[in-house]
This record gives structure tokens, C-alpha cells and sequence, in this order.
């Protein structure tokens, strides 16, 4: 009985020396690699700091002044060569693009405070959520929020008068673009 006790804790600690020794070379092994890295952040920031000195050094004005006044032989600007801007343009009217139209509206565009549970990204994201998904008794049309009544348009032409701005309804927006059909 005693023969067995002692080979198994024999084995035991032969076993934790063994895996001690390893350890302690892993341990130095990994120090070597933090001292050697350690080294290299040194480096790199010793050679930051000559190539920041050397870019400021390139970057001094007089010297560049006197690169620029050797090398590439500028003259001043002559009073021929200054125009006015209106000569450039055919035509002298401002111009006024028509605004872009805005993009079509989905039932993913539901804002965060019209959702129970704020389930904004699941909304936006297009996959249905249970906090963004129809009540059985409610109906299943657009949940996009109502559009403004009034929007601000300048007026160029009409009573109000050149540059200034009215408040034009969706109503009359909608009745003119569509030919008074609404």
C-alpha cells in the first residue's frame, strides 16, 4: 500500500516540476516578446519625432519662398489677365434648379415615438419586431407619421412679391402639379 501512495505522489510532483519548468520558460519567453516590443514602440517614436522636425523643417516658409522664387520663375498677375466674373457667364440670369423630389415613404420609415418598446432599429432595419408590429384590431395601413400642412416656398413670381416667401398648402402644391385632379 505504502509502494503505491508513494509512486503515485512521486509521479505527482514530477508532473508539477515538469509543468513548472514549462511555465517559467513560457513566462520568459513572453517577457522577451514585451521588452523586444516595448523596444519597438521606442524606435517608432524616436523616428515620429525626426520626421515631425524634418516636416517642419521642409515646411518653413522662407523656405519654400525661396524654392518657389528659384524653380518655378512666377511673375506678378497683370491687370490684363483680371477679368470680371459676369464676363465669363452666357447668361447673366440666375438660375433656380427645381427641387429634387423627395424619396418614396415605406412603412420602415416610423419614428421612435410612435412605436411601443422603442423598436426604432428594428423598423428602420425592415425586419419586423413584435414592438413593431400591427395590433390584431388595428388596420394594417401606412404608419408613416402625417406630412406638415403648410411648407415655406419662395415666391418668385405672384402677389407676395420677388425673394419673398409664402406659405404655400400641400393642397395647392398637389392641385397644381396634378392639373387641379386631388
Amino acid at each position: 500500500m505504502i509502494h503505491r501512495g508513494l509512486l503515485f505522489w512521486s509521479a505527482a510532483a514530477v508532473a508539477t516540476a515538469v509543468g513548472l519548468f514549462a511555465v517559467k520558460y513560457k513566462v520568459q519567453d513572453l517577457e522577451e516578446k514585451i521588452d523586444r516590443t516595448n523596444q519597438k514602440i521606442v524606435e517608432s517614436q524616436q523616428a515620429t519625432h525626426i520626421l515631425r522636425v524634418e516636416w517642419a523643417h521642409l515646411n518653413e516658409a522662407e523656405r519654400i519662398e525661396r524654392l518657389a522664387v528659384k524653380h518655378l520663375n512666377l511673375e506678378p498677375a497683370s491687370i490684363k489677365q483680371v477679368i470680371r466674373l459676369d464676363s465669363l457667364k452666357p447668361d447673366s440670369s440666375p438660375r433656380r434648379d427645381p427641387p429634387l423630389p423627395s424619396p418614396p415613404r415605406t412603412g420602415n420609415d416610423v419614428p421612435s415615438s410612435s412605436v411601443p418598446g422603442g423598436g426604432r432599429v428594428a423598423a428602420e432595419a425592415g425586419s419586423p419586431s413584435p414592438a413593431s408590429a400591427p395590433s390584431p384590431g388595428r388596420s394594417s395601413g401606412p404608419s408613416t407619421p402625417p406630412r406638415p400642412a403648410t411648407i415655406q416656398e419662395p415666391a418668385t413670381t405672384g402677389p407676395v412679391g420677388d425673394g419673398q416667401s409664402a406659405a404655400v398648402s400641400i393642397d395647392e402644391i398637389l392641385s397644381r402639379n396634378e392639373g387641379g385632379r386631388r
